[in-house]
């Protein structure tokens, strides 16, 4: 005989159960929108501003300010409702992996929604005098994390969800943090920003910053030496990465190959503030070994004044402090190749040259597409510590050191462009995104099975 408590277990299992504990905790966060979610100071006292009042136009200082309705919290709202229609529509949607998925995602967007009132009070209240944040927000947060608690319970016990899909939330939640928040700033390159009215009051402007960017000559400059550099870095590292990682493949003695493996490696750890004065103590005007040589002959150059020099300087540079990765790279992949198709080979009285072109280079051609498909995908980033350490920062060397990354830089920090250094840095990832998309479209049809995707 099946026990209640059983039967119980079967129910919720079978997700055929209204989620009563849902729509109790959804309705309290509505409910808690009468606490204070914020307070200001007028007359000489404390004044609080409960939930409500930002979802209705409220005024406030007897009439002096008018609060209009807080977008964030208005979706908090609509997403409480639509927990509770979820919560009572729960047995009616046929599959339950989308409803424990819908219950995690609408409480999550809460989370968000709520975390970006909080972030934005004090431009919302900018008209009030000091204006600061209370704990209705807080308490709204925690039940919107008990909510999608409630959530991962219900996917974990329909075995959707396991342990080990719980280990990798950490990292997810990491990701998301990094990778995914940021980009709401994307905003700014569509506005003209007015630190005065803050970020979010300040007036949309479309695509004016593009069009003053692409006006100027800095975009033709700073999008030519991105392109041709990182081509001239692809193809030069990759060649060179390939001819080390076959020399140290045929090198007999371990104890030399670990020996040349560390010592190329040694200057892929090194910071670019290093490696730009170890270029210093080569180019500089005053005691500069390659100045005093070439001193000595009866000639004077001042290489961080003379822009022709530093294509091959940066190009140079590039190449040592990165060729011990990509050669380690190759290395690994030839390592990796079954030994007995070189023995076979050599048995059938192949060369050592035949056996790199017609074993090695074959068997590398997935590393290779790999690599090549990642490195395009960067080909309109630069590395900001080359191309700005490394040339000192020279103002006579932007015709052929100035890059996007390096552009989004000055036009921040010394020109104080905030929106024109959000759009520069957009133009950057669109273009980059497809210039992925058709390197990969062009590999998927020269060979499909070394596509990424």
């Amino acid at each position: 005989m099946e026990t209640k408590s059983e039967r119980k277990a079967g129910k919720l299992l079978s997700g055929k159960q209204v989620l009563w504990d849902v729509i109790l905790v959804t309705a309290a966060s509505l409910t808690l929108l009468l606490l204070p979610f914020a307070h200001y100071r007028y007359k000489k006292a404390d004044h609080m501003i409960s939930g409500l009042q930002f979802l209705t136009r409220t005024q406030l200082q007897n009439g002096e300010v008018t609060l209009e309705p807080n977008l964030f919290i208005l979706i908090a709202a609509g997403l409480s409702i639509a927990v509770i229609l979820l919560a009572l529509l729960f047995p009616k949607i046929k599959k339950i992996k989308v409803r424990g998925i819908l219950l995690c995602i609408l409480p999550f967007v809460q989370v968000i929604v709520t975390v970006l009132f909080v972030s934005g009070i004090e431009t919302t209240l900018s008209d009030v005098k000091k204006p600061g944040i209370s704990y209705g927000a807080a308490v709204e947060l925690v039940l919107y994390i008990l909510l999608i608690i409630r959530g991962l319970q219900i996917l974990y016990t329909n075995k959707v969800l396991s342990m080990l899909d719980f280990m990798i939330l950490p990292g997810a939640l990491y990701l998301f943090i990094n990778n995914y928040c940021p980009m709401a700033g994307l905003a700014l390159a569509f506005k003209k920003i007015d630190y005065s009215l803050g970020f979010l009051k300040s007036p949309w402007v479309g695509f004016e910053n593009f069009k003053y960017l692409f006006s100027t000559s800095d975009a033709f400059v700073m999008t030519r030496n991105t392109i041709l550099y990182n081509v001239a870095f692809i193809i030069i590292g990759n060649a060179m990465g390939i001819l080390v990682g076959l020399f140290l493949s045929e090198l007999f003695s371990s104890k030399l190959q670990k020996f040349f493996q560390t010592a190329i490696l040694l200057p892929q750890m090194i910071s670019y503030i290093i490696v730009a004065y170890i270029v210093f103590a080569f180019l500089s005007n005053e005691a500069g070994m390659i100045t005093k040589a070439i001193a000595a002959n009866g000639t004077m150059v001042n290489f961080y004044n003379t822009p022709k020099y530093w294509p091959f300087i940066i190009i140079l540079v590039n190449t040592w402090k990165g060729l011990g990765y990509s050669a380690v790279m190759y290395l690994a992949a030839i390592l990796g190749i079954d030994k007995n198709l070189y023995e076979a080979a050599y048995v059938d009285g192949a060369t050592r040259k035949q056996r790199i072109f017609r074993i090695t280079m074959p068997l590398l051609k997935p590393t290779i597409i790999t690599l090549f498909t990642m490195q395009v995908g960067r080909i309109f980033f630069s590395d900001f510590g080359l191309f700005f350490q490394v040339p000192m920062n020279s103002g006579a060397l932007y015709s052929t050191t100035q890059t996007i990354d390096t552009f989004v830089y000055r036009a921040l920090l010394q020109q104080n462009s905030l929106s024109m250094s959000s759009a520069a840095g957009l133009y950057q990832s669109v273009v980059g995104f497809v210039v992925v998309l058709l390197a990969n479209t062009l590999i998927r049809r020269m060979d499909s099975e070394n596509a990424l995707f």
